[in-house]
């Protein structure tokens, strides 16, 4: 039997998966940047320029495979890397800048050995700058200090003879429905849904999405809802036929009248499930009150219809 740790590593893991899949798109990569960092060099960047580097950097101490994105970028004739760490926990990791040093002396050391095969080390060689991104979609507010000098002791006595960066901070929970929703494109629809675990809501923004969605060129659409079977499917186990549905209706070019009449459908069933749920839950407390005043479990499953053996268990769970 799994662990809540397995089943909570379990779910990470998905969004990591599912992160990756999105933002291995070179389009999507300078979506996100375009989207949320807030740069001069940002608009500098074409997407014919944008190469992966096929590599995971996986350190000892940090062995979360998968989890992290490395682009080469053309800028001003020279290469820059950009380090996209996909930090999917629910808590905030204090130690982020030394972490994210670790990784990029490991980039400049892999850059370094190929450079050394292809071109030997020419006295006007320089390091690439690396450009360390940290994507968090925790709930809680991300406190890591943003800057590596400030993980110093006594760093205030000294002045640029310290080590430092800082790295680019995207967190998702921290922007605003209207500000997902003004955006109108891939990356703002994958926000506005992981920011909520709430079914309503959920259901709610998908609604608000759906025109979005279908204005998307076909390839980001495709990729959004590739990206919407996966993750939707693990908040909204229950409905998973009416969203195999709703998915298909999406890339079979639906109306969106029709898409919310698949969704109205997802609703109405999910509050009929909680009544009777609901419905469960009163009866089950009449079950321990009649419990309490020390009835025959027979008499008890007579006039409740509660099966003996539940009935037997409550008793038990009341003693």
């Amino acid at each position: 039997m799994g662990t809540e740790t397995d089943e909570h590593n379990t779910v990470h893991h998905r969004h990591d998966t599912s992160y990756r899949f999105l933002l291995s798109s070179k389009k999507l990569f300078v979506e996100l940047l375009r989207s949320f960092v807030q740069k001069e060099w940002v608009e500098r960047i074409d997407e014919t320029n944008v190469q992966e580097i096929p590599h995971s950097f996986v350190l000892q101490d940090f062995k979360r495979k998968e989890a992290d994105l490395v682009y080469r970028v053309k800028l001003n004739g020279q290469d820059v890397v950009f380090y996209l760490l996909l930090e999917m926990q629910s808590k905030v990791d204090f130690l982020m800048p030394y972490r994210l040093l670790l990784y990029q002396v490991e980039i400049w050391r892999y850059l370094l050995k190929d450079q050394e095969k292809t071109k030997g080390k020419p006295k006007t060689f320089r390091l690439p700058p690396i450009v360390p991104i940290v994507l968090y979609n925790g709930k809680r507010r991300w406190t890591a200090s943003r800057q590596f000098r400030q993980l110093l002791a006594n760093e205030t006595m000294f002045g640029s003879e310290l080590l430092n960066f800082e790295y680019v901070l995207i967190d998702v929970a921290r922007y605003t429905e209207e500000e997902l929703l003004a955006l109108s494109n891939t990356i703002g629809s994958v926000f506005l849904l992981d920011q909520t675990a709430d079914k309503t809501e959920l259901l709610n923004r998908l609604g608000k999405l759906m025109h979005t969605i279908q204005q998307l060129p076909e390839e980001s659409q495709q990729q959004l809802v590739a990206w919407m079977a996966n993750i939707l499917s693990q908040k909204l186990p229950e409905n998973e036929p009416h969203l195999r549905e709703l998915i298909q209706n999406v890339k079979g070019g639906v109306s969106v009248m029709g898409l919310e009449k698949t969704l109205d459908a997802i609703k109405r069933e999910g509050r009929r499930e909680g009544k009777q749920e609901g419905k469960r839950e009163a009866k089950e407390e009449v079950v321990k009150q009649m419990i309490a005043e020390d009835l025959d479990p027979e008499l008890i499953a007579r006039v409740t219809g509660f099966p003996v053996d539940i009935i037997a268990k409550l008793r038990e769970q009341s003693h």
